[in-house]
């Protein structure tokens, strides 16, 4: 799915007609991409800018995703508000471009992020805040500088991973000065963009985010571990491309994984998957497999909660 396959499936929205001026599907994805790569070589600092984002294709759409409804539709209306830009602006309003995905690690917040720059048909350009950071504060804001003056040069989905190592409470007692200073200059920033680019900040620790960064963005959506009957629908999705055995005991399964994340969920499928084809590739996937797999997935969690 992608290219407004989500736009038609929730709002029965046609895109327009081509004008004869709009390129072909994959070549105006080739040409995003070649500009893009012509915008970040033009900026200052080139190096430092190139470390900062990558861009690439996504991989993952909609139709890869458990997610809930009310996501969904918010995101084939903000498809429909960008197509209507023109419009929308013609009477005074603003197509909605800035989010923030709230939520623990694992629940989908980077590959909903990846699947709305599928739908859009646009590159994904992901930053990684923790080494946008740098040791030498003052670089910082430059550094945030050229990554918006990207994102408004271009039609990209750019996601600012961890966005707590930049946006998180300026008053926090050990914080440097300049470092509050960044803090502001990123809100500021981000209040007056201007520009074809969606922006998508991603946090696993909103109690850390500065009170003033959740008024900064268009929209919050929140992101939650799945619970058991969504586990149910996330196995069913992951497995829908294997062979498997009659009567595959999706309850018991899904019961062996209750507790884990979309992410961990999705790894119990290519782990048992992985182990299965090198060990009996000619049969179907069993459920024991699959067990056995969650089992893993359980222990791997245990142990990494009771290391923090």
């Amino acid at each position: 799915m992608g290219q407004g396959d989500l736009l038609r499936e929730l709002t029965g929205e046609l895109p327009p007609e081509d004008d004869g001026r709009l390129l072909p599907a994959a070549a105006q994805r080739r040409a995003d991409t070649a500009r893009a790569a012509q915008r970040l070589r033009a900026l200052p600092q080139e190096r430092v800018v190139s470390e900062l984002i990558i861009t690439r294709e996504p991989q993952l759409g909609f139709e890869d995703l458990l997610l809930p409804l009310e996501t969904r539709r918010l995101f084939a209306e903000v498809h429909l508000e960008l197509r209507r830009e023109d419009f929308l602006v013609h009477h005074g309003i603003s197509p909605r471009r800035t989010f923030l995905f709230v939520g623990p690690p694992g629940t989908g917040k980077s590959a909903t992020a990846e699947a709305v720059a599928d739908e859009l048909g646009r590159p994904l350009a992901i930053v990684n805040l923790s080494t946008v950071v740098s040791s030498l504060l003052g670089d910082t804001a430059r550094n945030l500088a050229a990554i918006f003056s990207a994102a408004a040069g271009e039609s990209f989905v750019v996601l600012f991973d961890e966005f707590d190592a930049i946006g998180k409470e300026r008053a926090e007692g050990s914080d440097h000065g300049e470092l509050r200073r960044v803090v502001t200059a990123f809100l500021q920033q981000l209040d007056g963009f201007v520009g074809p680019s969606v922006l998508i900040a991603a946090t696993n620790h909103p109690g850390l985010l500065d009170l003033a960064a959740w008024r900064r963005f268009d929209e919050v959506v929140a992101f939650t571990p799945p619970h058991v009957h969504e586990i149910r629908s996330l196995l069913r999705l992951k497995l829908r491309a294997i062979r498997r055995e009659r009567g595959l005991d999706i309850e018991r399964i899904a019961g062996a994984c209750r507790g884990l994340t979309q992410a961990d969920v999705s790894t119990v499928v290519t782990d048992a998957y992985r182990r299965h084809l090198l060990l009996q590739p000619d049969e179907p996937l069993h459920t024991d497999e699959l067990l056995a797999a969650a089992a893993s997935a359980q222990r791997r969690t245990a142990a990494a909660h009771a290391s923090t």
